[in-house]
Parts: C-alpha cells; structure tokens; sequence
C-alpha cells in the first residue's frame, strides 16, 4: 500500500469514526445549498489550512453555552474538526462541509429556531422564526470583512447582552457552590438572633444584596433587613423586610434554577426582531410593567396589571392602530354572565356606574358607558389582537399598589393613561399634555387614529432589567417558563461526544 493511499485511509477513517457521533453533511439541504451557490469552493480551508475566519468559528463555537445554547450541541463538532488531518482534497472537503453544517445549525440556533413558540405553550402567540440559514450564510459570505458577521449573529439588544453577563455571573457563583439553604417554613424578623440569620446573610451576599464582609452576624438587625427589602424588590415581593413565605422560596431557589429562568430569558429574546425598532412599547407580565422606547432608549417604565392565572394575558405581537379617548365598555361575551350576576347583586350600583344591559336573539349584551367610573378608565389604546385584548386606564388606581398584580381579565391595565397616550400620539404640537388631560375631562368619545402605527410586544420575560439597571428574578406566574425548560431540553441535537 502506498504511503499516500495509506494517509487518505486514515484520515477518511477519522470521519468515519466521527460520523457515528455527528450527522452527515451530505445528507443536508442546507450544506449542498451552500456549496451549489459557491460553485463546490472550500470555505472555510486555504492552501490546506483552516483560515482565520474558521478559526473564529471554532472559538464561537466552542463558547455557545455563553449564548445560552446548549454546548453538547457544538463541542463535538469543535474536537473532531480541530484533529481533523487535512492533507488531502477530500479530507479538507468532509472537514469543510462539517464546519458548515455546524455553522447552519448554530445559525439556526442563534436565530431562534430551536421552538415553535404556540405549541410549548398556548398561551404564546407568536410565529415560529423562520430563516434560510444557506441563503443567510452565503448572503454573509459575500461580505468584505472576512468574518465580522459571527459577532452579529446573537440579538444586539442591551438586555440580551445583560443577560449574557448575568448568566456568566451565575454559572461563576454556581462553580462555587451556590448558597445554602434555609430551614422549611422558616420565618424571620428583625430583633431575631441565631445560626438562621447567619444562613439568610450568606443567601444575601452570594446573591449580590448584602456586600462581602458582612457575614458572621447572628443578629436580624437593621442593615439585615434593609437587604431583605432590596431582595425583594429585585423579586417581585412586597418589601416588608421579613422572611417567611414567597420570600423564604425566591432566597432558596437554587442557582441552577435562576441559571435556567436566564437561559429561557435568552430564548426569548431570540423571538423578537434583531435589531428591535428604534421606537415601541413592551409589556413584562410576570414583571407588572410596561417600557416605553424612543430612539432605541427606554422613555421611561410605568406599573401595569395583567390577567389573572385563569385568564392569562397572552403573548403576542401587535400594532398600535390608535386610542379611545372616553370609550364606552362593551363587556366581553366571555365574562358576561360574571358581570350579570353581579349587576343583579346590586342593580342601582352598577346603574349609577353606567352600565346598561339589553338583551336580543343572539343574547345578553351589557354596555357601561364613558365616565370616571368606566371600567376601562379615560383612555383606551387599540392594537391589533384576534383575542379583544387591550390597553387601558382603570378607576381602581390603588390596584397598582399591590406588589402581585395578575389582577384583570385578561386586557392591561396601565398606571398612567395621559402619560402613555403622549408618547404614542408622539405630537408635542397638536397632542400634548395639557390637551389630553382636557380630553379626558370630557365624556364624549373620541377617536384618534394614529399617523405611524406602533410596534407594540405582549412579552413574558421572568428576568428582566428594571428602570435603575438592575436585574430581577420574578415568579413564573403562569407557569410559562417551565414549559420553555422543558421543550429546550427536548430540541437537544442528541449529538453524542
């Protein structure tokens, strides 16, 4: 046997034994699509060595757990291209292809692919992200720069990249163990002393509320609970300053738990458009807040109530096509006969309130009419939504005082109406402040629709960062995050090492 026949032999052999590991490239579209695009020419390998472009891909690669993905998905093809032998043309042409089918598949991964959103959850409804990963790659590979596109591949957004640091910080405090735990059904206050309080300070440091060095103090002191109150409000709790209940679960939830819920966060921002618009509004549900953005910037944030667990607010995408000043309530054919029973309760209330029940063939139809005591307050924001929900004021203002606020039947419910509907009539001129509070003092209707619709994201994001830059945990109030988790581990690649 010749030296170089023997040489191709080993080398197709290391393919082989890879090939019971890793897919074929031959067997996918997508690499064939690729190459038939690029008249059959090696990518990746010049003069018989990987260019630095595939250098970088490697070392992307290699970190896609940084992004959230999952790194058995990449690693493999990492180890078997790095020992690849490419002293032949078709050794350098299986080691070009395998790049490129890894290169697709992280495209794919990077992009959002991995979910369908509408079948993890029902709740979600958003379209499944759909790309041609060959077209985008060759459309990529026409660049001048060589290989600037690896780095705008994830979403560019400050709060993906936020996420990002957060999720390093976590798998850092995870190496080192986490934090211990306390007792079940532990309650604690200040002016409590013991080894509890010494377990609860040492939950405070590693999770970044209470400064190293304040450790080995038995004592539920002041500062103690101060901490406890900053814990809880980066969790959604109400800040009482006590241990006990919702705050004693959110203290032991572990760091592979909070490690998950920023994965799952990840995955989401993955669904929406990179780069977002430079002006739209986003709804948090869990988060009981809505952002306003201008200019790419947050304007400023504003406390929303969402749908209560049975009637869960759904995730969605819409424009925002106009508002109502003054609407009139037509109560949904869904909780009609809630609302009667009620007005029958007490018929000279819910008269003097405005509401006016009339019935035809095709049912009861209960209307409340515009005024300050309209459940749908001065100001109604229309967008586009198949499920008749909506933005809105709400007479019941001493509701956004409640820390948990799953409150409605589904619309939302926002703090301060007249500040939002400035920022999305967006008209300093024909439209400000002083003019919209007077429309609001009226009781006839008014529509006005808007010049430039507005992108406006129905989202579920249980980490988030908050108006002072700070990022919070929150509860996963529907459940949805769990089900994120587990279609993720399901679309694992199930490449074996």
């Amino acid at each position: 046997m010749t030296k170089k026949l023997s040489l191709f032999l080993f080398t197709l052999s290391i393919f082989i034994g890879a090939a019971k590991a890793l897919p074929d490239p031959a067997q996918d579209s997508r690499v064939q699509k690729v190459y038939n695009e690029r008249q059959n020419q090696l990518i990746w390998i010049k003069n018989g060595v990987w260019t630095p472009c595939a250098k970088t891909l490697f070392e992307t690669l290699a970190h896609a757990e940084e992004e959230g993905l999952w790194a058995q998905d990449y690693t493999p093809f990492v180890e078997v291209l790095k020992k690849a032998d490419l002293s032949s043309l078709e050794a350098q042409k299986k080691a070009d292809e395998l790049l490129t089918l890894a290169v697709l598949n992280y495209i794919s991964d990077i992009k959002g692919e991995r979910l369908r959103p509408h079948e993890v959850s029902k709740n979600i409804y958003l379209p499944k992200v759909s790309i041609d990963e060959a077209e985008l790659l060759n459309e990529y590979l026409s660049r001048p720069q060589e290989c600037a596109w690896v780095q705008e591949l994830a979403p560019s957004s400050p709060e993906y990249q936020h996420l990002k640091k957060l999720l390093a910080l976590y798998r850092q405090k995870q190496a080192k163990g986490g934090w211990p735990e306390l007792p079940k059904n532990t309650t604690l206050k200040k002016g409590d002393t013991g080894p509890e309080v010494d377990t609860l300070r040492a939950q405070l440091i590693a999770q970044d509320v209470l400064s190293p060095g304040e450790e080995h103090n038995d004592t539920f002191d002041e500062t103690l609970e101060e901490a406890v109150k900053k814990y809880q409000s980066l969790h959604g709790l109400e800040q009482d300053g006590k241990v006990g209940g919702s705050t004693l679960t959110a203290l032991n939830t572990s760091v592979e738990q909070r490690i998950k819920s920023i994965i799952v966060s990840l995955e989401r921002y993955r669904w929406y458009p990179n780069p977002l618009p430079s002006r739209y509004l986003q709804v948090n549900i869990p988060g009981f807040y809505l952002k306003a953005v201008s200019e790419g910037v947050p304007a400023f944030y504003m406390s929303i109530i969402t749908g209560k667990e049975y009637l869960k607010t759904p995730v969605f995408n819409a424009l925002m096509k106009g508002i109502i000043f003054n609407p009139a309530w037509h109560v949904p054919t869904s909780i009609v006969n809630e609302m009667l029973a009620l007005i029958r309760s007490n018929p000279e209330a819910y008269s003097r309130t405005g509401y006016h029940v009339t019935h035809d063939d095709s049912g009861v139809h209960i209307v409340q009419s515009p005024g300050p005591a309209n459940s749908l307050g001065r100001i109604r924001f229309t967008i586009e939504s198949p499920f008749s929900i909506f933005l809105h004021g709400t007479p019941f203002v001493n509701l956004f005082q409640k820390t948990k606020r799953a409150l409605s039947h589904g619309c939302i419910r926002v703090e301060n109406p007249d500040k939002l509907a400035e920022f999305v009539l967006n008209d300093p001129e024909d439209w400000p402040l002083d003019r919209i509070e007077e429309e609001t003092s009226k009781t006839e209707t008014k529509h006005v629709k808007l010049d430039q619709p507005l992108q406006t994201f129905i989202t579920y994001f249980t980490v988030f960062e908050d108006e002072n830059h700070k990022m919070n945990f929150v509860e996963d109030e529907y459940g949805q995050d769990k089900q994120v988790w587990s279609a993720l581990e399901k679309a694992k690649r199930n490449i074996k090492e």
